[in-house]
C-alpha cells in the first residue's frame, strides 16, 4: 500500500477563504474531508474535478442541501466514518463514549468530527479507533482565535499518524 494523506477540516461557515489557502498548502494530499458546517454547496469545499477525493457531510448549520449525514469509506486498509458529531453529542461528552459507540457499531479504525470548534486527537486504545476533530478552518472560538485543520497519514506499514495543524498566514 502507498502512502496516503488525508486533509480534514470542519467548521468552515462560509469561510471559503481558509478552505483554498488550506489545501494549496498542503497540497499534495490524497483525501479532502470537511466534517460540516460547509454553510454552502459541496462545490464551495473543491471543484467536482478536484485532483483528490473529497468527502463532504452535513453539519447542524447546512440547511437545505444535499450533504450526507455522514459518510463510511476506506482509506486503504482502513475504515474511515465521517460525520459532524452534533447527533453524538461531542461538546459534552468529554469523553465521547457516544461518538465511540456508533464508531464500533460501523467498525470505524478513524473517525473524523467536528462541531465543537476545539481540535483534538484522541486515541482510543481499548476500542483501537483514532478519533480526530480538526478544529473549525473558518470560525475558530477557541484554540485562541485562530483556524485549525488536521493531517492524517496512512504510512506503507499501516500507521495512522495524526497532526493537528494552525492555518497561520502561509
Amino acid at each position: 500500500m502507498d502512502k496516503i494523506k488525508i486533509l480534514v477540516v470542519s467548521d468552515s461557515h462560509g469561510n471559503n477563504t481558509n478552505i483554498r489557502r488550506v489545501i494549496e498548502a498542503e497540497s499534495p494530499f490524497n483525501i479532502l474531508v470537511h466534517c460540516g458546517d460547509v454553510e454552502g454547496p459541496r462545490s464551495v469545499v473543491a471543484p467536482e474535478d478536484a485532483p483528490f477525493e473529497v468527502r463532504v457531510v452535513r453539519g447542524n448549520c447546512d440547511f437545505g442541501n444535499s450533504l450526507p449525514v455522514e459518510e463510511v469509506f476506506k482509506a486503504g486498509f482502513f475504515n474511515v466514518w465521517v460525520t459532524h458529531g452534533d447527533r453524538y453529542n461531542v461538546k459534552y461528552d468529554e469523553r465521547f463514549e457516544q461518538l465511540k459507540r456508533a464508531a464500533v457499531e460501523r467498525h470505524a479504525d478513524i473517525v473524523f468530527f467536528g462541531h465543537s470548534h476545539y481540535a483534538e486527537i484522541v486515541n482510543d486504545a481499548e476500542n483501537r479507533i483514532v478519533l480526530v476533530n480538526p478544529g473549525s478552518i473558518g470560525d475558530p472560538k477557541i484554540s485562541a482565535g485562530k483556524p485549525t485543520y488536521a493531517i492524517v497519514e496512512i504510512t506503507e506499514d499501516y500507521e495512522i499518524l495524526p497532526i493537528i495543524k494552525v492555518l497561520n498566514n502561509i
